[in-house]
């Protein structure tokens, strides 16, 4: 019982709302008080309940929300170690507004509402303290200024030695720091002694150049923990320490050291050992992300599947797979089994790879006097891989949206060529119909170079039909699929949705539910070729029930689809003509006309013939089915896509002005176009890179 007290009136005093009162009133709130633990997922108290007790969080982390009429959740924010609720309940006699969850493991200090009265009566310096802080509430409501922040602990986990698990744990931590430029902690736990590692394969793990500190001890005094943290010259903080496995209190440690990290930082990333005990556990079950690395040995992906189920049995009902990263890390050059190979195999998405780390890409050293490490230039694909799961993890990821044309989206290369030379990050790319294939071919890993080559194959007329023309059903187009996709295995080979560079999506249509498809597995061939079945040019593909066309019928630039993905940088590429571009064109092709007829037969004979031949035949079959087809769906389109840009940060509209839908062989003046639009909005794309 004594001892009971005694960590009451210890946590009493810690508590900051009771920090100023002295040890006669401290004692006092300590008997009137009880502690009581939550469960991850369990509700402290609901919205809509009546008053029954003052409360503070003692340790862990807690959500607060309104529920809207259809049960979702509103107003959602994350309070902290330290801060007290459900005083206004109190206080007033009305219900409850808030709901109050645990998002980890929590323990919070309570005081039963009769008594917490008694107390408030007693004691005066207390009630002008709660008045104090309830102004403060109040004032920041009115301002709307927030002082608490939502935080996230990813916890990187490998059961497999020398997988890179630390290597990528410290560049993920200092990639959330450059790609949010938000508060980061970099947490180590070692069982027992700290072991430098030795040898050169991990050379780029982070040594540590002091002895890790003894968590079980620092735990007794926030002000030890803050203590033991480092301001470490590489721009983010460290903690280094060691646990005790066989300590009796090693779970509700571990928590205490979360719950005093997360009011401080945005993003606490933890470094675990490769072991699985106790603390090891207990701290992926408290994380909001664990991101587990392994390899394509189908040992280690036992391994894997092995913590996964130790996860669920540990969660139960808080089980969230959509939490749980599996990330593969190469040990060479290519990973041998495919993803979906992987995938079948521990019965789990397989969230992303990470590149075999090359010698010639270590060019920095981090040496402070906290750490040494060596990592990569940032053109590295394994920085630029850990930088684009930082910025996801961060909200900041960039999505490009590049939308159907026909011929028109060759100037799609022109934009991507701009962006890569001005270093804009794309995290995702969804294309339809012409944007399909350009994204498709770019997120496989073709170089602008490459994609440029691709489009200048068909720069003769003749090529068109000599490379893609195959006997189709008359009745359902004018070009079967067969040479079509032969062309584009020529590029992308058997490389699957989940086998690309940047992620990447395609959108088709369906006729028969006339509704969206959005292919985003399966052959990368495949999912090209849907999204770009022009009705009346190539034949629709009948599959499981459905008429799959053009994706550009229906939704001709998919910012919805980037928005639905909760992507909140976007930058969509219009290539379709406007009406103001579409009546230039027919000023520009009746000069060319006017032009050409002026020439008499004196001249040049051969021109006088040939042009007034090729009049005649165009008066008498244009304009042909296909064409009446494109021409009426991009007039559609273009009202459709101009509604869709409304969702995009950033729309770049190049101007195509005299150029037809199947005019492939323009590529020169599509390119620049390209390029020249993409060009002209830079800073507007910086500055909303730059923007929190």
């Amino acid at each position: 019982m004594m001892n009971a007290f005694l960590n009451r009136f210890n946590t009493v005093k810690q508590i900051p709302i009771f920090a100023k009162l002295n040890w006669y009133d401290l004692q006092r709130i300590a008997r009137k008080s009880t502690l009581e633990e939550f469960k991850k997922g369990e509700v402290i108290c609901r919205q809509g309940t009546p008053p029954d007790f003052f409360y503070c969080l003692v340790s862990g982390r807690l959500r607060t929300y309104t529920t809207n009429d259809k049960g979702r959740m509103d107003n959602v924010e994350f309070i902290h170690r330290g801060v007290h609720f459900g005083i206004i309940s109190l206080l007033t006699g009305e219900n409850h507004t808030l709901t109050y969850e645990a998002v980890n493991n929590s323990t919070v200090l309570k005081i039963e509402k009769t008594q917490f009265h008694q107390i408030l009566t007693s004691i005066p310096a207390l009630s002008i303290e709660l008045n104090q802080s309830l102004s403060k509430r109040v004032r920041s409501a009115i301002s709307g200024v927030k002082t608490i922040f939502e935080s996230t602990i990813i916890s990187v986990y490998s059961p497999v030695r020398s997988a890179g698990s630390s290597t990528y744990a410290v560049n993920l931590a200092m990639s959330l720091k450059q790609e949010t430029n938000k508060k980061v902690v970099f947490v180590n736990l070692v069982p027992g002694p700290y072991t430098e590692p030795s040898t050169p394969e991990q050379q780029t793990m982070p040594r540590w150049k002091k002895a890790p500190a003894a968590m079980g001890p620092l735990l007794s005094d926030s002000m030890r923990i803050v203590q033991a943290i480092t301001r470490d010259e590489s721009g983010i903080d460290l903690i280094h320490l060691s646990f005790d496995p066989n300590g009796p209190a090693l779970k509700s440690d571990v928590g205490h050291l979360l719950s005093a990290l997360v009011g401080d930082y945005h993003y606490v990333v933890i470094d675990l050992p490769n072991a699985m005990d106790d603390a090891v556990l207990e701290t992926l079950t408290q994380s909001d992300l664990v991101h587990l690395i392994t390899s394509d040995r189908e040992k280690d992906l036992q391994l894997t599947r092995n913590v996964i189920d130790q996860l669920e049995r540990a969660l139960k009902a808080s089980f969230r797979e959509e939490k749980i990263k599996v990330i593969i890390r190469a040990f060479h050059a290519q990973i041998y089994l495919s993803f979906e190979e992987i995938n079948k195999f521990i019965d789990f998405y397989i969230y992303n790879s990470l590149p075999l780390i090359m010698p010639e890409d270590l060019t920095h050293t981090v040496d402070t006097p906290s750490m040494h490490f060596q990592h990569c230039h940032e053109q590295a694909l394994y920085a630029k891989t850990v930088r684009r799961i930082a910025r996801e993890i961060g909200g900041v990821l960039v999505g490009l949206v590049l939308g159907g044309g026909a011929a028109l989206g060759v100037a799609h290369i022109g934009v991507i060529r701009v962006l890569e030379e001005a270093g804009v990050p794309i995290d995702i790319v969804v294309g339809s119909s012409m944007g399909a294939l350009v994204g498709g071919f770019w997120a496989s890993g073709m170089t602008v170079e490459e994609l440029e080559g691709a489009a200048r194959e068909f720069e003769k007329p003749v090529d068109t039909l000599t490379k893609l023309y195959s006997l189709p059903n008359p009745l359902r187009g004018l070009v079967g699929s067969r040479r079509v996709k032969a062309w584009l295995k020529k590029h992308v080979g058997n490389k699957t949705f989940y086998s690309v560079r940047i992620p990447f999506k395609a959108v088709a249509f369906d006729l028969v539910r006339r509704q969206d498809v959005i292919i985003e597995s399966g052959s990368l061939v495949d999912g090209i070729r849907r999204s770009i079945s022009i009705p009346g040019v190539f034949s629709p593909l009948s599959e499981n029930g459905m008429e799959i066309i053009d994706g550009g019928v229906l939704n001709p630039l998919p910012t919805d689809v980037m928005v639905g993905l909760g992507i909140k940088r976007i930058i969509a590429v219009n290539v379709l003509q406007s009406p103001e571009d579409v009546m230039a064109g027919v000023e520009y092709f009746q000069r060319q006309l006017d032009a050409r007829a002026v020439v008499t037969f004196i001249q040049n004979p051969f021109h006088f013939v040939g042009f007034r031949i090729g009049r005649f035949f165009h008066w008498m079959f244009n304009p042909i089915i296909p064409d009446i087809i494109i021409r009426t769906l991009q007039a559609s389109e273009y009202v459709i896509a101009e509604q869709s840009a409304q969702q995009a940060d950033v729309v770049i509209h190049p101007e195509l002005v005299g150029v037809n839908w199947h005019e492939l062989d323009k590529v020169d003046q599509l390119l620049e176009a390209g390029v020249e639009a993409a060009r002209q909005k830079l800073p507007e794309i910086k500055r909303m890179l730059e923007e929190d």
